[in-house]
């Protein structure tokens, strides 16, 4: 058998670099195309979450240097959101007030399902037509167990290991949502 150019230590220029994810990889992530682009999609919908989550914020620190240092200091996501809030019981009024935290809700709702997606393992889908199906059936990818949680998985059960079945469809209801919530946080954005 053949080597492939990676076996060889070299590229083949004619290789695609990322699409269509059925071409033969070292590790194939049995995720389906259609997963694959939805997971996308939902990330690029957080990016743009996290970009209207930092316009809020500026716009409550602004003037305050002390407000503005703290802000520097905080990375993760979910300590993001807490600061937000914690900025809009300060700094907001009714109705304003209610309708902000409301949101914050939804956003943090939909952190949630992203943490999911993007920090799972992920596996057991097939793609028609890739290398591994050799005519086996077509299955969306499921997100996999993690280290810590609790499964009593029967010996026979091949997909003991599945977690949350997330579906294409799920998948994109979601990107859906966050594209939603992102239009809702512009549109609440003050104004100059």
């Amino acid at each position: 058998m053949a080597k492939t150019p990676r076996e060889k230590g070299m590229t083949d220029s004619r290789a695609p670099i990322v699409f269509p994810s059925r071409n033969p990889y070292d590790m194939s992530p049995a995720v389906t195309d259609r997963q694959l682009w939805a997971i996308g999609m939902l990330v690029v919908q957080w990016s743009m979450t996290e970009m209207a989550i930092e316009e809020h914020i500026r716009f409550h620190i602004a003037g305050d240097a002390a407000l503005a240092e703290e802000s520097k200091t905080i990375r993760r996501a979910q300590s993001r959101i807490d600061f937000w809030e914690r900025l809009v019981e300060m700094r907001m009024l009714e109705p304003d007030k209610t309708q902000a935290l409301a949101q914050i809700g939804r956003v943090r709702n939909l952190n949630a399902l992203r943490d999911e997606v993007v920090h799972r393992p992920w596996g057991g889908g097939m793609q028609d037509g890739s290398w591994g199906a050799a005519g086996l059936e077509t299955a969306d990818a499921a997100l996999l167990h993690k280290r810590g949680d609790k499964i009593a998985p029967k010996p026979s059960d091949g997909r003991a290991m599945v977690s949350w079945m997330l579906t294409y469809g799920r998948l994109r209801e979601i990107a859906r949502d966050m594209a939603t919530l992102n239009r809702d946080l512009m549109m609440a954005l003050p104004g100059p």
